[in-house]
């Protein structure tokens, strides 16, 4: 791997036996390997499973701009926001048995009390009893504060759909007062009600974020889940997922 020059620093993607990647400010040119003729054992398949997911999950979190404002790119590592995701994320979440976490915020100072996301037949519901920014400045500037976030899917109950899926979320702004709680209903940013009413398995991940009188998002909270739903699925596999929780 060698560090790209001229005009090879705007190229992207793969030219003949050669990729192109960029990495923070800086460009490379990597030799492409030979595709091998063994077939792929079963620890490469797990981990190229792992892979792509940890990528879809980072391409779900970055495609929300709320909560892409607060994963910072650094520079001095050759790392962008999306990067710092991705690591944050891969090996954190098993598929098979929905054990495991999503990391939404990379750092937090918004600090929320009892915290719930409740999956519903309808969709979801967000509470929490009170929110605070630790920062004194931010606390005295949020006027407003939202949810987003992520729902993982699978198991779908129709023929013709992926074996899993991600949801993206939002709430509307709700006005912050003193000694009130927050609760909204979401709205869906990766799909609408009958996507995610089309998959039995369900795990919902979410951060509040508050927000200035001018729109300007100014804290983020640690991320909340809400608990495995299942619906409709076969008792060996339920029975798997909630020896998860024992």
């Amino acid at each position: 791997m060698a560090l790209a020059t001229g005009f090879l620093k705007e190229m992207h993607g793969v030219l003949g036996d050669c990729a192109i990647m960029h990495r923070g400010n800086k460009v490379f040119v990597k030799c492409r390997p030979n595709k091998s003729k063994k077939p792929p054992t079963e620890m490469v398949l797990a981990k190229k499973a792992s892979f792509g997911l940890a990528g879809k999950i980072a391409g779900n979190i970055s495609s929300i701009n709320e909560i892409k404002h607060f994963w910072k790119g650094n520079p001095d590592k050759n790392q962008t926001g999306y990067n710092r995701m991705f690591q944050a994320n891969h090996c954190q979440f098993n598929l098979e048995d929905f054990s495991g976490k999503v990391v939404l915020s990379d750092g937090y100072g918004l600090e929320v009390v009892n915290p719930s996301i409740e999956i519903e037949e309808a969709g979801l519901l967000i509470n929490c009893d009170s929110f605070e920014s630790v920062d004194v400045k931010k606390r005295e500037a949020a006027k407003y504060v939202r949810a987003a976030g992520i729902i993982i899917l699978k198991s779908p109950t129709v023929t013709g759909c992926a074996e899993y899926e991600l949801m993206q979320f939002q709430t509307k702004d709700c006005r912050i007062e003193k000694g009130e709680k927050f609760s909204a209903e979401v709205k869906y940013l990766g799909g609408d009600g009958v996507k995610f009413q089309t998959f039995a398995i369900k795990k919902a991940f979410a951060v509040l974020i508050s927000v200035d009188s001018e729109m300007n998002l100014t804290d983020i909270s640690k991320t909340i889940e809400s608990e495995v739903v299942l619906e409709n699925i076969p008792a060996e596999i339920e029975n798997d997922i909630a020896m998860v929780g024992e």
